[in-house]
């Protein structure tokens, strides 16, 4: 076979096959300088704007004049206000001060005058709490200029009485309101997206029918195709009712059921195909993940109580973890995970580096907060609590979670945390400078330093698909059309290592279709040759030659085969563990067969057919 298949570049000029590897050194290399540039200018970015870490500043405590249960914390005027329950030994009719203390930002004690509590307030409290003997705080909330204080008047979490406050323009709590908070006690979409559900007109007929989703939201320009027939819940890439293997398989609690049995919901977020499928007589849905550029399916459950796209199409980020487009995906070990998370809001920081994922979980109150990087592409470190409060100078109280929280006691763990989180009036009483970093400002920054690094990342971290070539074509050109800074000097010129990213990824893409071929004829000819050796060796074994000239020629087939499989490794792209380990075992057979061949020619009458012919 001909190994030196030629194609052509994108200027039309022939490129040996061997090119392939070549450029993606070179791919490697340029992506390694953008990378170096972009850093040194967040270092730059970093030391101008300030550092944005997320770090552990201490350990604190709040303490209560009567044991209690810690509720929530949530901060309002630069001040901390402690929402707790009355422990079970209390007697007497409820006070403000049995469930709510306001406190100063450090904690130290509480704040002369206590929680707002106008003559409303107090006689809306003492009504509550007279014709609600069982209620309790259950959390404090800021929603839509307003303080919502929380109370659960019976077992059901249904039932609740939520009284309000304005808040004035500084955060601190106005006038209060009434006790009809209900209509603002609301949560936004558990998920920023819409499941569209298959339905009969995406089944595909055959020999092994399927259900088609993603393209359009109706099955046309689908892209994956989906089943839970024979025991299994397969997903396949090829519209294929042929066979029924696909790429991903795992096995159902119901063999015997209908392609119309099973619920199968769908979601696509650039180049990630959601999944929510329910099999036959099984009561939990299952969510998959598939990537598109990629080819890989991933199960993922977390995403299924909550679920919202990262900025910048960088991925999903779910209660407990997160999914990137680049492949990776971060599952975190928590200790005690969120019973039915909701989805209560993000936080973004005024550099647009940082996001703040908040979730809770409406039965008891606990909190996870997710902390997302957009440079880093990662959640650097998870915290749970009872509640938390963000000041305005981006400081994080965090109302741990211990297991003894539950437990009426009068002194209370808190964790105190420096975040990029700071309000906006705070970052811009910071000092302005006039120099190049300024002009462009530090979101944009953001975002293009981002973007030039996930680039970076892409090329040489991700698996080699065709669509990933196109796809980081298509980001190179998408960031060079978005930020017009990129071709200054004074910012490190990021627009000529991008180009020549882009233009070495051109080249990548038309080359690896002519890898992809030589690999496919390779593999052809590997099996081939697998299917030929396993032939003669059934008949070696199965056929006893009856002359010594059949002997001789099949000793010949075997070595003839042999010779031919050690100049598979020869070829291009050929799988040369795999093709050693066939020469390996054709050498055993041929040694095998040779003993048996000697064994026959040492009879009397092995020669037996020779001395007829010469007579």
């Amino acid at each position: 076979m001909d190994t030196d298949t030629t194609t052509a570049t994108p200027t039309g000029g022939p490129v040996d096959a061997g090119t392939y590897d070549v450029l993606r050194r070179r791919l490697g290399d340029r992506a390694a300088e953008l990378a170096r540039r972009a850093e040194a200018l967040n270092a730059r970015r970093t030391e101008e704007f300030g550092s944005t870490e997320l770090r552990l500043t201490g350990t604190e405590q709040i303490r209560t004049e009567q044991a209690s249960v810690p509720r929530d914390l949530v901060a309002v005027g630069g001040r901390l206000l402690f929402g707790f329950e009355r422990g079970p030994g209390a007697t007497g009719t409820a006070e403000v001060s049995d469930v709510l203390a306001l406190y100063g930002p450090e904690l130290d004690a509480p704040v002369a005058g206590g929680p707002p509590a106008d003559e409303d307030f107090v006689r809306e409290f003492t009504a509550l709490h007279r014709y609600y003997r069982d209620a309790r705080l259950l959390r404090l909330r800021r929603v839509d200029g307003k303080l919502l204080a929380v109370f659960r008047t019976g077992e059901s979490a249904d039932g609740i009485r939520v009284l309000r406050w304005a808040l004035a323009a500084d955060g601190s709590p106005g006038a209060f309101l009434d006790a009809r908070g209900d209509r603002d006690h609301v949560f936004p979409p558990s998920h920023d997206f819409t499941w569209t559900v298959a339905g009969r007109e995406s089944h595909v007929a055959g020999r092994h029918p399927h259900i088609a989703v993603g393209g359009d939201g109706d099955g046309s320009r689908a892209v994956l195709f989906v089943d839970t027939l024979g025991g299994t819940l397969t997903v396949k890439t090829e519209n294929d009712t042929d066979t029924p293997h696909g790429i991903y398989e795992e096995p159902v609690t119901e063999p015997l059921q209908s392609l119309a049995d099973a619920e199968v919901e769908h979601a696509t977020i650039g180049p990630l195909v959601l999944l929510r499928v329910r099999p036959y007589n099984e009561e939990s849905w299952r969510h998959l993940v598939f990537n598109s550029l990629l080819g890989t399916v991933l199960r993922l459950d977390g995403i299924g109580p909550a679920c919202h796209r990262l900025p910048e199409d960088q991925g999903i980020i779910f209660p407990g973890g997160y999914y990137l487009t680049t492949g990776t995906a971060k599952t975190f070990d928590i200790a005690e995970p969120l019973s039915a998370p909701l989805f209560e809001g993000a936080v973004r920081s005024p550099n647009g580096e940082d996001v703040l994922y908040v979730f809770r979980s409406p039965d008891d109150g606990r909190s996870l907060l997710l902390p997302y990087n957009l440079i880093r592409q990662e959640v650097a470190t998870p915290l749970q609590g009872r509640g938390h409060a963000l000041l305005d100078d981006g400081t994080l109280v965090l109302l741990r979670t211990t297991p003894t929280a539950d437990e009426p006691a009068r002194v209370h763990q808190v964790q105190r945390w420096h975040t990029p989180y700071v309000s906006d009036t705070h970052a811009a009483s910071r000092p302005a400078s006039d120099g190049p970093l300024a002009r462009v400002g530090n979101a944009d920054l953001v975002r293009g330093i981002s973007d030039c690094l996930a680039l970076a990342h892409g090329a040489t971290e991700t698996t080699p698909t065709a669509a990933v070539y196109a796809r980081l074509v298509a980001d190179c050109v998408r960031a060079t059309d978005r930020y017009h800074w990129l071709t200054d000097p004074e910012l490190g010129t990021l627009a000529d290592p991008l180009a020549e990213l882009r233009a070495t990824a051109e080249q990548v893409l038309t080359e690896f279709e002519t890898v992809r071929e030589l690999t496919r004829q390779a593999a052809d000819a590997l099996a081939e040759a697998t299917e030929n050796i396993t032939a003669l060796v059934r008949r070696s074994r199965g056929e006893v030659p009856r002359t010594a000239a059949e002997w001789v020629d099949r000793l010949t087939e075997l070595r003839r085969a042999h010779g031919h499989v050690t100049t598979l490794a020869e070829m291009r792209y050929a799988d040369t563990e795999r093709v050693a380990e066939l020469s390996a075992d054709t050498a055993a057979d041929i040694e095998a067969v040779a003993r048996r061949a000697v064994s026959f020619l040492s009879r009397d009458d092995a020669f037996a057919g020779y001395h007829e012919d010469i007579a």
